[in-house]
């Protein structure tokens, strides 16, 4: 019999059941051994001993134990077993302040002690009193450090799960990188294939312009044209510059500001497809070392994003704050959000659900965040998408030079 309750704790160790599963089966397998009523495991937590599992939960049992308290901590404090017995004519426990003790004549605690601390206690209880043979009260020690193995065999798979999921983000982080090579390839090619004709298209239009009188009706729509071409052709060469090889020179920026100017230049496609902006600012200034030109371009695409997920009206909610060492924006929208399905590719260069997207976007956007030691997440929120944006915040810090990462 004292081989099979250390055959059986170690089986449950070493099974895939959930740590307060195995705790409320050891518990049970504890009870069948013992000649006692209940038995109970406590863990320390936070400098208190909580109840975890018990046998028997007809029987009164204490929730949680503060540092001190009862015979459980008496226990953990000398590092030996602990026993008490109440005589049959006495009305309460003299001498031992536990309330867990309220209608148990017979009580045992254990400590579960391995590697130098001390991991929670077995408590065992009875109304009346049992005799333990001394076999049995060795047993007792060696079931503590069965149950020690147990708890010490549920940290290692824990520590071993998180490993592994960090690898596993690792992973992802390597296949993002590769990724954003391809992007960055590709966007080189066609910002130079664009910006060519782009520029022949504005020496025609101010051509144009130089030839209609100043009264002509379609003098407002040359110079609207031309304030765009310019847009685009600083937004070709934003890219290219970001594209570039050499040391990127990075200034302490306002991303506050840097969000309100990106939101001013699409207020016409606000009014035209009914979307009403909702701005939360930080109420300070959020510097951050930044190219204020390429984070300008990280908001427009995903403002962008969201004006067509939006296109027949909506709401637009931004904020920006200081959080956790981060100054943040935060970018919600009322479009119906993004797939489940697709929430993993929405980053890859090409990939849209969107009938007019290119699919380059989201993409870029992320490149940028991430060349500024940021991370740009995205998920959804209520009716919509959201895009959060954390970049480290700079404090009073001056200007910096940094070289891309190859």
């Amino acid at each position: 019999m004292e081989y099979d309750i250390i055959e059986k704790v170690s089986d449950l160790a070493a099974s895939d059941l959930p740590l307060d599963s195995k705790l409320a089966e050891a518990a049970g397998i504890l009870l069948e051994y013992f000649p006692f009523d209940q038995c109970l495991l406590y863990l320390e937590e936070e400098g208190a001993l909580k109840l975890r599992a018990e046998a028997n939960g007809k029987a009164f049992a204490v929730k949680v134990y503060a540092m001190g308290e009862g015979l459980p901590w008496h226990a953990c404090e000398t590092g030996a077993p602990v026993e008490a017995f109440k005589a049959p004519e006495a009305a309460s426990w003299e001498g031992i302040e536990d309330n867990g003790l309220f209608g148990a004549g017979h009580a045992l605690a254990v400590p579960l002690k391995g590697s130098g601390r001390v991991y929670g206690v077995i408590y065992f209880k009875s109304a009346e009193r049992k005799p333990l043979s001394l076999p049995k009260r060795r047993m007792c020690r060696i079931a503590a450090l069965q149950v020690v193995s147990l708890l010490r065999c549920a940290q290692l798979s824990s520590d071993h799960r998180r490993v592994y999921d960090e690898l596993l983000q690792m992973q992802q982080k390597l296949v993002d990188s590769e990724k954003l090579l391809a992007l960055g390839d590709m966007a080189a090619t066609l910002a130079h294939e664009i910006r060519n004709p782009l520029l022949s298209i504005g020496a025609y239009a101010a051509r144009l312009r130089r030839q209609l009188p100043p009264d002509s009706p379609g003098l407002k729509y040359l110079e609207q044209m031309s304030a765009d071409i310019g847009r685009i052709e600083r937004i070709m060469n934003g890219i290219i510059r970001f594209l570039k090889d050499n040391a990127v020179e990075l200034k302490t920026e306002d991303l506050d500001s840097i969000a309100d100017e990106s939101l001013a230049i699409f207020s016409d496609e606000f009014l035209a497809h009914n979307i009403r902006v909702e701005r939360l600012g930080a109420g300070q200034k959020l510097p951050v070392l930044a190219d204020r030109e390429q984070m300008k371009i990280a908001f427009d695409n995903l403002i962008a994003n969201a004006i067509q997920s939006m296109e027949n009206g909506g709401t637009l909610f931004v904020s920006t704050a200081f959080l956790g060492g981060f100054a943040v924006a935060r970018l919600s929208d009322t479009g119906g959000g993004i797939d489940p399905r697709y929430l993993g590719y929405i980053f890859n260069p090409f990939f849209t659900t969107k009938k007019h997207g290119t699919g380059l976007g989201l993409p870029i956007a992320s490149s940028i965040v991430m060349r500024h030691k940021g991370q740009l997440e995205a998920g959804n929120e209520g009716p919509g998408a959201v895009f959060t944006i954390k970049i480290p915040y700079a404090g009073a810090r001056e200007t910096a030079s940094i070289t891309p990462a190859s």
